[in-house]
């Protein structure tokens, strides 16, 4: 998948953890078409010069979170069951991007799915479970 820089994207900054990742930044294309990124840079690489898997993994997470919180009518909601496979490496430079998607929407659930990529190179897939929260609360 390539990377469209045209799409409406907004970041995700507003406290906490995200600021210290990003900007992670997210659009919502259409109807059920989400979304996010963030232009890989130094700090995000491991020892071995390519980017760590947490921050992989934490992109992820904000991206498809963020999706789940925009299908969710934007109630909060919080992850409660997230799975990964790593594909390949994300290195130095490169625009770290990916989409999501709902797969089933439950009354207080959304059965999430997701796909990152590094430029345009397949590098994590992603899978999780997001509780719809009946109150308050930032998503």
């Amino acid at each position: 998948m390539k990377y469209d820089p045209t799409l409406p994207w907004r970041s995700l900054m507003g406290g906490g953890f995200n600021d210290y990742v990003g900007p992670v930044m997210f659009a919502q294309v259409g109807e059920g078409d989400y979304r996010f990124a963030l232009q890989l840079e130094d700090r995000h690489m491991n020892s071995t010069g390519v980017a760590h898997g947490g921050l992989m993994m934490t992109v992820a997470d904000a991206g498809i979170g963020t999706s789940a919180f925009t299908a969710a009518g934007e109630k909060p909601v919080a992850t409660i069951d997230f799975e990964c496979d790593f594909i390949a490496p994300g290195k130095n430079g490169q625009m770290l991007h990916g989409q999501a998607k709902v797969v089933r929407k439950a009354r207080e659930f959304l059965f999430m799915q997701g796909d990152l990529y590094a430029d345009t190179r397949h590098v994590l897939r992603a899978s999780g479970i997001w509780v719809i929260r009946a109150g308050g609360g930032k998503a």
